[in-house]
């Protein structure tokens, strides 16, 4: 079962790291698109808990960082995901397994988009990126945790619901009220 899972998640970050990088850079506004890989970072850490977050952010991040046209230093992406990752599995901890509503879930959408935004900008200001501007970080902020909630209005149900499908019986027991 548990390869099973391990499965489905490398294949929701495939996907999502494609179609990201293939079909929605040509619906970007000032340079920001949705993450969609950030949102199923999201929604599998919402399913499976902080450690599930911190290593499909790490996988998916590198992916976005070895694909193509990948034009930034390796490792931003992963670093920036896996923390995003984490910190939105936290939050699945705090809530003691039980599901986060979905007000909750815009939040840590927001929570994640500006974490990993924040990260990425400033790890690129380390390594002298000429595409960071902190002037427009707030822009490009509020931009792009628009698109991420609007893009996990799909993608969170649909991901949460499937690795759902796949746990032990006795997992659903226990969950259960």
């Amino acid at each position: 079962m548990i390869a099973l899972r391990i499965g489905l998640a490398a294949l929701f970050l495939m996907i999502a790291v494609t179609v990201q990088t293939s079909v929605l850079t040509n619906v970007a506004v000032a340079g920001v698109t949705c993450d969609l890989t950030l949102i199923v970072v999201i929604a599998l850490a919402l399913s499976r808990g902080p450690e599930w977050g911190a290593i499909a952010g790490f996988m998916g991040g590198l992916l976005l960082d070895v694909v193509p046209p990948a034009d930034h230093t390796a490792g931003r992406w992963a670093l920036s995901l896996a923390i995003a990752g984490y910190i939105a599995g936290l939050i699945r901890r705090e809530t003691s397994g039980s599901p986060v509503g979905p007000l909750g879930v815009a939040l840590t959408v927001v929570l994640g988009t500006a974490v990993s935004f924040f990260i990425y900008s400033a790890t690129g200001s380390l390594l002298h990126d000429p595409s960071v501007d902190w002037g427009e970080f707030g822009v490009r902020l509020g931009i792009a945790a628009g698109y991420d909630v609007v893009g996990a209005i799909v993608v969170i149900p649909l991901v949460m619901w499937i690795m759902g499908r796949v746990q032990p019986a006795r997992e659903r027991r226990r969950v259960a009220p």
